[in-house]
C-alpha cells in the first residue's frame, strides 16, 4: 500500500460523498495504490448511512459521538497501512494527478517528511494554507483580530507560485510519511480540534524532516463548514486548544491570552447566534 487517506467527518454528508467521489475519479487505483479510511464523529445528518452503503470501497470507523478531529484522526492513522498518510478535509474535492505527484515527491525527496498541496476557492484563487511557526506576538495580533500586523506570520505576500520549505500547512492536506508519524508521534489528542495541526509540523519540523509546499498540486477546499457549526460548548473546546498551545510553548508569559480569548468567544457566539 503506497498511501493512505484518512478523512474525519461530522455532518458534512454532501460534502464528504462529493470529495469521496473525486478521489475516485481522479486517481484510478492502478496509477497509486490507496485505501480512503473515513472516520464519523457521530454525524446525525445521514453521512452515517451514505458511508456505509460504500461498502468495501472505504475502510469506515464509526464513532458513537464526536470525539474531536486529533483523536478520529489517530484512529485512521493507526490503521492505516500506507507507505504515505494523507490526512485530508472532507470538505475538498480531488483534482487529477495531485496524489500521485505528491506521493511521487515524498519518493523522490528523502529528507522531506510532509507535503501539502495548493488549496483552491470555488473560484479557483488560492488559500493561505502555509504559515510560520506562532509566537506571542502573533497570538495578540490573530485574536484581537489586527490581521495587518500579521502578514508575516500569515505569509500574506506569499503568491503560492513556487514549491518552498515552510513550517506548517493546513492539515486540510497533509501528507506525511508513516516512518515520521511512528517516529515523532500522531496528533497530540490534548488539542481536541485546534492547534494540533501546527505542534505536529512543529515535531516534525524539530525532527530534522523538511515539509514542503508543492505549488505545481492542487485541490479545492470548499470551507471549514464543520467548524462553522460549532455551538459555545464545541468553541469552548477550540479556544481551550489555543490557550493550551501557547501555554505549552511560552510558559506563564502566554497567561495574558486568557482574558482575550475569552471575551473573543462569547462575542463570536454571540454573533453565530
Amino acid at each position: 500500500m503506497t498511501l493512505s487517506i484518512v478523512i474525519v467527518n461530522w455532518n458534512t454528508k454532501e460534502l464528504i460523498g462529493k470529495c469521496i467521489e473525486s478521489i475516485f475519479n481522479t486517481t484510478p487505483p492502478g496509477e497509486l495504490k490507496y485505501e480512503v479510511i473515513v472516520i464519523d464523529n457521530g454525524s446525525e445528518d445521514g453521512s452515517k448511512e451514505y458511508l456505509l452503503s460504500l461498502g468495501g470501497k472505504i475502510i469506515l470507523i464509526n464513532n458513537d459521538t464526536n470525539r474531536g478531529y486529533a483523536a478520529a484522526c489517530n484512529q485512521g492513522m493507526k490503521q492505516s497501512e500506507g507507505k504515505f498518510v494523507l490526512l485530508l478535509g472532507s470538505d475538498t474535492l480531488m483534482l487529477t494527478n495531485t496524489l500521485v505527484k505528491c506521493a511521487a515527491y515524498l519518493e523522490s525527496n528523502p529528507q522531506v517528511g510532509a507535503v501539502g498541496c495548493k488549496l483552491l476557492n470555488p473560484d479557483g484563487s488560492a488559500q493561505n494554507s502555509c504559515k510560520k511557526f506562532p509566537n506571542l506576538k502573533n497570538a495578540f495580533y490573530t485574536y484581537l483580530s489586527l490581521d495587518k500586523l500579521n502578514r508575516s506570520y500569515d505569509m500574506a505576500d506569499f503568491a503560492y507560485d513556487k514549491t518552498i520549505t515552510v513550517d506548517q500547512i493546513a492539515t486540510t492536506f497533509l501528507m506525511i510519511r508513516a516512518e515520521v508519524v511512528q517516529n515523532t508521534g500522531m496528533f497530540d489528542e490534548s488539542y481536541r480540534i485546534l492547534y494540533n495541526d501546527v505542534d505536529l509540523c512543529k515535531r516534525i519540523k524539530s525532527a530534522g524532516w523538511e515539509i514542503v509546499f508543492l505549488h505545481t498540486c492542487c485541490i479545492y477546499h470548499l470551507g471549514s463548514h464543520s467548524t462553522k457549526q460549532a455551538d459555545f460548548a464545541l468553541r469552548k473546546i477550540m479556544y481551550g486548544d489555543i490557550y493550551r498551545y501557547y501555554c505549552r510553548n511560552f510558559g506563564f508569559k502566554a497567561k495574558f491570552l486568557y482574558p482575550i480569548l475569552a471575551f473573543r468567544l462569547i462575542v463570536v457566539t454571540t454573533i453565530k447566534s
